[in-house]
C-alpha cells in the first residue's frame, strides 16, 4: 500500500467537477428526523469522500458514492483508527492535523497518495471541526476529494519543465550548434554554439541564419531543407561558409560545417518542422584532405604515386574517348641516373628526381597530371589531345623542359631523359597504355637517347 501526504492551512474547499446528481427531498418527518435525513441526502449527491473522526483518529461515520475509493468496505471502517485502516505514514501525521484543528478551531488542508481499489490515488482532505452541545469542538468532519488528474498533470508539467531546462542546459553544453525550424523553415530555438559557428546574425528563417554558406553550396542546402520538411529521408552534408564571426582571419574565413537535418512529427505523424545539429568540421575535413594527398602523392617528388596515377589514366581514357576526343601518355626515362646513385649518393639521386618533377611540372599544361611510377620513371598524363602529331609535340616540349643542368651539391650535372609518347581515341585499359608508351620509350633510348618516339603497331613489332 503506497502513502504520502501533506498538509497546509485551509483558506477555503470549492467543490466542483463532480457528476450531476438528483436531490433526495425528505418530508413529513419531525424535526432531528428531517435534519438526519438532509444530511444524509446532502451527502450522498457529494462525488466527494466525507469521514467523521474523533480526536483519536477513530472512523465515527463514512458516508462516499463511490466506494472504490475507500481502502475497506463502509462497514469495516466504522470503529477503527486511521493508523489501522490506511497506514501508520499517513495515519500519524492525520491524527496530528485532527488534533491540532481541534485545538484552533480552525480547518485545514491534508493531501496524501493512497492505495485503493480503484488504483494509487491522490486525495486532498478538509478536515474542520465539528463542535458538540456545548460548542466546543469534540470530532471533525474530514471532507476527501480525488485529486489524481489534477496531481499527473502537476507531475507532467514539472517533468516537461525538468525536460527542457535538461535540453536547454544540454544544447549549451554540447560542442554543436543546434537549431530548431518550422514547416515554413522559420526559426523557433537555436543554441549559443550556432551563433559562434555562423556569428550573431539576426535571421527569422533558417535561410536568413545559413547566408553565410558559400554560393556553390546553397542549391545543396535548399535541397536538404526542402526534403527534410516533406519528410524524405535527408543524408548529412558538408557546407562550406564564411562566418562574420572568423572574417578577422583570413586564413580561417572559410570553414567546412557538418549539417544534419531531420523531421519533427506530431502525435498524427504529420511534420511539424525540422531539427538541424551544425557542427564545424574544418579541421577534420583538413586532415581527411591531407591523408588523401598522402596515400595519392609521391612525397620525394609531390607527384601523383603510382596507384594514383593508373587510377587517374584509367578515368582520363574513358572520360576522353567517350567524348570523342584522344589522350596521349608521355612516358619518361631519366637517362644516365644509376650512375649518378653510384658516382654521389642517393641523396644526390633524390635531388635530380625532385628536380625532374618541377620540370615537368612547368612543362605540362594545366588539364595534364604528372604521376612517378616507381625509380626514375614518370608518366605525363594529357587527355583532349587530338591527334597523335599534336601528342609528339608535347612530348618534344616535355624533352626540352627536363634538358637541363642541376645541382646536386657535390656536382653539377646535366639532366636528360628517354621520352615515349603513345596515343589513343579508343578505349584501352591503363596497363596496355603505359606499356605501350614504355615501348616507345625504349625505341628512344635505344636510338641514343634524349629522343622523343610515338609507339606504333609496326615498330612494336619489330621490337
Amino acid at each position: 500500500m503506497e502513502r504520502r501526504g501533506t498538509r497546509r492551512r485551509a483558506a477555503g474547499y470549492a467543490s466542483g467537477g463532480g457528476r450531476e446528481r438528483s436531490r433526495t427531498v425528505v418530508t413529513g418527518l419531525s424535526s432531528p428526523q428531517a435534519t438526519e435525513a438532509r444530511l444524509q441526502a446532502l451527502l450522498s449527491s457529494l462525488d466527494d469522500l466525507v469521514f467523521e473522526l474523533d480526536a483519536d483518529g477513530t472512523y465515527l461515520g463514512v458516508w462516499t458514492t463511490d466506494a472504490a475509493l475507500l481502502v475497506a468496505p463502509k462497514d469495516e471502517l466504522i470503529g477503527r483508527t486511521v493508523r489501522d485502516a490506511i497506514g501508520d505514514e499517513i495515519g500519524v501525521r492525520l491524527i496530528e492535523v485532527i488534533r491540532h484543528v481541534l485545538g484552533t478551531g480552525s480547518p485545514e488542508i491534508f493531501e496524501y497518495r493512497l492505495d485503493v481499489p480503484a488504483g494509487v490515488r491522490w486525495f486532498q482532505g478538509r478536515v474542520a471541526p465539528i463542535e458538540d452541545a456545548g460548542n466546543h469542538p469534540s470530532a471533525v468532519c474530514l471532507l476527501v476529494r480525488d485529486i489524481t488528474v489534477q496531481k499527473v498533470a502537476e507531475e507532467e508539467i514539472t517533468k516537461s519543465l525538468a525536460r527542457e531546462q535538461l535540453l536547454s542546459r544540454l544544447s549549451d553544453a554540447l560542442p554543436l550548434g543546434l537549431f530548431q525550424i518550422d514547416t515554413d523553415a522559420r526559426i523557433t530555438f537555436t543554441n549559443d554554439r550556432l551563433h559562434t559557428i555562423l556569428g550573431d546574425v539576426p535571421a527569422a528563417t533558417l535561410e536568413e541564419q545559413l547566408s553565410s554558406v558559400v554560393e556553390e553550396d546553397r542549391s545543396v542546402l535548399e535541397s536538404a531543407i526542402a526534403s527534410v520538411l516533406a519528410d524524405r529521408p535527408v543524408d548529412d552534408i558538408e557546407i562550406r561558409l564564411r562566418a562574420p564571426a572568423l572574417e578577422s582571419s583570413p586564413a580561417a574565413a572559410e570553414r567546412v560545417c557538418l549539417l544534419s537535418l531531420r523531421a519533427l512529427t506530431d502525435t498524427a505523424g504529420v511534420v511539424s518542422g525540422a531539427v538541424g545539429c551544425l557542427s564545424d568540421v574544418t579541421d577534420r575535413v583538413q586532415l581527411r584532405r591531407e591523408l588523401e594527398v598522402r596515400a595519392s602523392v609521391d612525397e620525394l617528388t609531390r607527384c601523383m604515386n603510382r596507384a594514383a596515377t593508373l587510377d587517374v589514366l584509367g578515368r582520363a581514357t574513358v572520360a576522353s574517348t567517350a567524348a570523342g576526343k584522344g589522350i596521349a601518355v608521355v612516358f619518361l626515362d631519366l637517362d644516365q641516373f644509376k650512375s649518378v646513385n653510384d658516382r654521389y649518393g642517393h641523396g644526390a639521386g633524390d635531388r635530380l628526381l625532385a628536380a625532374t618533377a618541377d620540370c615537368l611540372r612547368s612543362a605540362v599544361r594545366d588539364r595534364d597530371d604528372v604521376g612517378r611510377l616507381g625509380g626514375d620513371e614518370f608518366l605525363v598524363i594529357c587527355p583532349e589531345v587530338e591527334t597523335p602529331e599534336l601528342a609528339v609535340r608535347i612530348g618534344e616540349r616535355i624533352a626540352a623542359a627536363v634538358r637541363t643542368t642541376v645541382d646536386l651539391g657535390p656536382a653539377v650535372v646535366d639532366l636528360h631523359a628517354s621520352i615515349g609518347v603513345a596515343w589513343t581515341n579508343e578505349p584501352l585499359g591503363s596497363d596496355a597504355f603505359i606499356a605501350q608508351a614504355d615501348t616507345a620509350m625504349y625505341t628512344s633510348k635505344r636510338a641514343g637517347r634524349r629522343g622523343v618516339s610515338l609507339f606504333t603497331p609496326a615498330r612494336a613489332e619489330a621490337d
